[in-house]
């Protein structure tokens, strides 16, 4: 790596890229509430923003010698539990998808909802549970990097009363993120790869817009999304205290403590 993990550069890399998104959004001028309301806004409210940030942090990912390391793990943690909040949260989408009402999704929406899909699941990720993860293990135990990186994951939705977002809700969705951010670590440390959390992170996003932009009203199962998120917390905490006693990445604080701890 050419450059050192440490706290302050992952954050570092955080705060660029909230920077990034929100200037951007900030420029292209559309209404916070307004983002879903066509395919034009949901193009330059939030996808244009996405695309953006995602490749300038990937471009400074691969100078410092991160990319790997953010999208990967060399150790892994395997036990189903990890499984059940992840699972809710495909159950959720699920039933976000199935009580759309198609008709009313034009395909210029949809493509760009897929677009959103794509560039929230990599971008997002990639920062939050990626480098800012990376930088976090180089200064603190995974229990500290895994609070800090679900904490600074919810932050980062705070933005959304800059672009226009009532405070009431902006709050409840910072919540619901902390708690998603544990979500999207499990998966990483279960398969050791970013890419089903990106994937799923997508999927979550584009079924909420399509079926907002439907005109639909929202079912029960949208309900999933705080216990998903609650038991996603518990076992988070598990896992990371679980990391803290086993096998550690190459670059991570203490890496030398390579005790093997069953899943």
């Amino acid at each position: 790596m050419r450059v050192k993990p440490t706290a302050l550069v992952g954050i570092g890399i955080w705060i660029l890229y909230v920077a990034i998104i929100t200037t951007v959004s900030k420029i292209n001028g559309v209404p916070y509430d307004e983002i879903g309301d066509s395919t034009s806004n949901l193009l330059r409210g939030a996808v244009v923003s996405l695309v953006i940030g995602g490749l300038i942090i990937a471009g400074l990912s691969a100078w410092m010698g991160w990319f790997g390391a953010a999208m990967r793990d060399q150790h892994r943690i395997r036990a189903w539990w990890m499984l059940i909040a992840p699972a809710l949260v495909v159950v959720a989408i699920v039933g976000n998808l199935a009580f759309t009402d198609w008709g009313n999704v034009p395909i210029g929406f949809l493509l760009a909802a897929v677009a959103l899909a794509i560039g929230v699941g990599f971008a997002e990720e990639f920062v939050c549970r990626g480098m800012l993860l990376v930088g976090l293990r180089g200064s603190f135990r995974e229990v500290v990097a895994w609070a800090l990186s679900c904490l600074f994951f919810g932050l980062m939705h705070g933005v959304n009363i800059l672009l226009g977002a009532p405070a009431a809700s902006t709050v409840s969705q910072i919540i619901s993120s902390v708690m998603a951010g544990s979500t999207f670590y499990l998966l990483r440390r279960y398969f050791g790869s970013l890419i089903p959390a990106m994937i799923l992170h997508g999927l979550f996003d584009l079924s909420i817009f399509v079926q907002s932009h439907s005109g639909s009203e929202g079912t029960l199962l949208a309900l999933l999304d705080w216990p998903a998120g609650l038991i996603a917390v518990i076992a988070g905490l598990v896992v990371a205290l679980r990391t803290d006693k086993g096998p550690k990445e190459s670059y991570a604080k203490g890496a030398t403590d390579v005790a093997p701890v069953p899943a």
